[in-house]
């Protein structure tokens, strides 16, 4: 598996950001996306630990094959010094699965949580 490329896939991703969904659902909706891209991920729920920041018990992100991240919304609950976006976890940042969502999403609920058909979200590649 090719690492992924972290830049394009964050300004793909990064109008998303705005949606008011907690961590969830931004991970179904941008997992549903990931998918249609066919690009190899986990959509993981588990415990998220931030040294000297704090933890949360109960936590949903994307976790690319090469390490990479995808979280929106550590944020949320644990403030500015939280990782966002795409990134390689730094020492101690510890991102716990208990195990993965399970099925996609059908369009009808990516549409209420999107605000778009899935179809209308514009592809990876642009077109």
């Amino acid at each position: 598996m090719a690492a992924i490329d972290v830049q394009a896939l964050s300004q793909w991703l990064a109008p998303l950001d705005v949606l008011p969904l907690e961590c969830d659902g931004m991970t179904r909706v941008i997992s549903a996306l990931l998918l249609r891209e066919c690009i190899e991920h986990r959509a993981c729920h588990g415990a998220l630990r931030l040294p000297h920041v704090g933890d949360i018990g109960l936590h949903c992100w994307i976790q690319f094959p090469d390490g990479v991240v995808c979280d929106y919304r550590a944020r949320m609950w644990l403030g500015k010094d939280a990782p966002h976006g795409l990134f390689h976890p730094e020492p101690g940042v510890v991102y716990e699965a208990h195990g993965e969502l399970g099925q996609p999403i059908p369009p009808l609920i990516f549409r209420v949580l999107a605000g778009c058909e899935i179809a209308d979200y514009p592809s990876l590649d642009g077109r």
